[in-house]
């Protein structure tokens, strides 16, 4: 009965408007916006199903049913723009890449329907498409040798709210633990989010206080957080994939950071942040701790950063996911942060300490994209210690199905701490390898890819694509690593799969189920090998 009400009122609204103003195919019809005014907003807000789609059946009716549709006013309150203010095109595109970045939302429209000549403005659809919130958990996955485990729930969308509950309990090889979580992405609309969570797990028990207004668009003139978290776990070392050594590490940590955006009349962003932040860890041996371990550190201090952003924004598809929009910046985005470790405030010693990030997405041709970012940091110890890292992904469309990929990670350190080596194996991207199958200082990883989309869908649940690679690395080990640890030179490893695509799922996960091979002599690697896991990419 409220849906057909709600549908009458839309039905008698759109006659009246039909009769003052004429209806535009889209949002570009304007030479010049100018002094044109946004004279009304109207709503659309769809559930998780289309059920007057063929091949519904009753799971998606339950599903509808069961589900609260996000709030008018949740929606209303992530806009960038008024009714009675100005029209500007760029704050209706932005507001569909925030909308869209809601885990609950799984696409935005925001269109011009109607221009008013009279008055000379302009009436505004947002359209949104919720994702299924309701996340049960029981998930498992074997990767590389290593089984994860999972039960619980995840509630993305807490009565049409937008707020996030969860309550999980997990096991994995390195931890068992349950933990609970709750988030508010947008208080009062007032664009604060909040978090806070605790985890009481098999090696430390870990909590999570945080209060944030961030730069929630281009155009915001400051941001404000504060942080608080402790985590207590336990660190393993390995070779090969085996642990060969544990112990625990203690990081307390709190920050204080203030964001003010310079008044520079360029189209591009120009930023300042200041923090202060706490950072201590503390080591000490646990039950299977076989080797001495690191000594504790404190890297208190403070920063100032400033931040550049050339904002090209454009929706693409088929690039890190598939059958869905993808917001991209084709514009250089810069970070330059310039600190100091200071013992006033905790430190072991005073240290300056600096880093530089930058990125960049290029368009090259029409089904060509080049996805670039470099980062260097460098901590100015006694034993200076630096860390650079550049990711390169090269993707070519060969048709509406099907594109080809490549991918080259290079990282290159020096006297990092030993408790945050680098790995090769697993996620990071050697993937008929076990999880942290070498670490050391330095690695290079590249990948080959092909992968095919499809349209099919099972049961409008599951997106399905396939994917065959070729993943190639090495890693550099420490003096310390090569007197505990086995040797190797490049890995090699061959796969393919199938890849699933939760599309109506708030969480949004990609399913890959593939059969890999490592091209290796070692015997206990020797066999293909069936590996289940789920990432949010490709």
């Amino acid at each position: 009965m409220k849906t057909l009400i709600s549908t009458a009122i839309m039905l008698l609204y759109a006659q009246q408007v039909s009769a003052e103003c004429q209806a535009v195919a889209d949002n570009h019809f304007l030479i010049d916006e100018q002094g044109v005014t946004v004279q009304s907003i109207t709503y659309n807000a769809y559930n998780v199903f289309d059920l007057t789609n063929k091949d519904t059946f009753w799971l998606h009716r339950f599903a509808n049913y069961t589900h609260t549709v996000t709030n008018e006013a949740v929606v209303a309150d992530d806009l960038l723009f008024y009714a009675d203010s100005p029209l500007v095109l760029a704050d209706l595109a932005e507001t569909e890449r925030l909308l869209r970045s809601r885990r609950y939302i799984r696409e935005a429209e925001v269109r011009i329907t109607h221009y008013c000549a009279a008055s000379n403005g302009v009436i505004v659809n947002v359209a949104t498409w919720d994702n299924w919130s309701l996340l049960p958990t029981v998930d498992f996955s074997s990767e590389g040798g290593k089984s994860k485990s999972a039960f619980g729930f995840e509630e993305d969308n807490l009565l049409g709210s937008g707020n996030r509950l969860s309550l999980e309990y997990k096991h994995d090889s390195e931890r068992t633990g349950v933990g609970v979580a709750f988030l508010s992405p947008n208080i009062f609309g007032s664009f604060w989010n909040t978090s806070v969570g605790y985890n009481k797990n098999s090696d430390g028990n870990n909590y999570l206080i945080s209060v944030n207004r961030p730069f929630y668009r281009l155009s915001s003139p400051w941001a404000l957080g504060f942080d608080i978290d402790r985590v207590t776990e336990d660190v393993n070392e390995y070779d090969a994939g085996d642990e060969y050594n544990s112990y625990q590490r203690r990081n307390n940590h709190a920050k204080a950071e203030f964001g003010y955006k310079l008044p520079i009349q360029t189209k591009n962003i120009h930023r300042l942040k200041f923090a202060v932040e706490l950072d201590s860890f503390k080591f000490q041996e646990n039950e299977r701790s076989l080797l001495n371990v690191p000594e504790n550190r404190n890297l208190s201090g403070y920063w100032l950063e400033y931040e550049f952003v050339q904002a090209e924004y454009k929706k693409l598809f088929n690039v890190n996911s598939f059958n869905r929009t993808e917001d991209f910046n084709l514009g250089w985005q810069l970070n330059a942060r310039l600190g100091q470790y200071n013992q006033g405030l905790g430190a072991d010693n005073n240290a300056v300490f600096w880093s530089v990030t930058a990125m960049n997405n290029w368009q090259l041709a029409a089904d060509l994209w080049l996805l670039a970012d470099a980062s260097w940091l460098q901590r100015q110890f006694d034993q200076p210690q630096f860390l650079a890292s550049s990711h390169w992904q090269l993707i070519k469309h060969l048709n509406e199905y099907s594109s080809i990929v490549g991918k080259i990670t290079v990282d290159k350190g020096q006297n990092l701490f030993r408790d945050a080596p680098l790995y090769i194996g697993g996620d990071n991207d050697l993937r008929a390898y076990p999880v942290y199958f070498r670490s050391g200082e330095s690695r290079t990883i590249a990948t080959a890819e092909y992968r095919h989309y499809t349209d099919w869908s099972l049961w409008q649940l599951l997106d399905v694509a396939f994917a065959g690679y070729v993943d190639a690395g090495k890693i550099w080990d420490t003096d310390e690593q090569a007197a505990n640890t086995s040797s190797g030179g490049t890995l090699l490893g061959i796969g393919a799969g199938v890849r699933l695509l939760s599309t109506h799922s708030s969480r949004g996960l990609m399913v890959h189920l593939d059969i890999t091979k490592a091209l290796t002599d070692d015997q206990n690697l020797g066999a293909a090998e069936l590996r289940i896991m789920a990432k949010r990419s490709f």
